[in-house]
């Protein structure tokens, strides 16, 4: 699993759809693509199962705006990525609890050899 928060979440769903789409699982937390984003020309050329993206934003975000992770989501889904988006009312350019708990249970179902490991 890749991600990351801000631009962090942006690399890691450039690293992961365009060089290493064997990965179980993305996650990007208040980020976004840019429109023309090489992530989107990579991904219409594209044939083999793709990473999940997990994906959580803020609706308060003032920096990355929300409808821009927004409109990233659906782009992604569009070009066949599964997608979650879970959106956090009045929620900055922040993190909050329930979205590391959100989070946690997501990569717990994604790899859950090592969750159970260690536990």
């Amino acid at each position: 699993i890749l991600g990351g928060f801000s631009m962090g979440g942006g690399m890691a769903m450039h690293v992961a759809y365009r060089f290493h789409q064997d990965l179980a699982g993305v996650f990007a937390l208040s980020s976004f693509l840019n429109k023309d984003s090489a992530v989107y020309k990579a991904l219409k050329r594209n044939e083999s199962v793709l990473p999940e993206l997990f994906q959580c934003h803020g609706t308060a975000d003032e920096l990355v705006l929300y409808s821009w992770g927004e409109e990233t989501n659906k782009m992604l889904k569009s070009l066949g990525v599964s997608t979650s988006l879970h959106t956090f009312p009045n929620l900055n350019h922040e993190l909050n609890r329930t979205e590391i708990e959100k989070l946690k249970s997501w990569i717990e179902k994604k790899l859950p050899v090592e969750a159970a490991k260690a536990n």
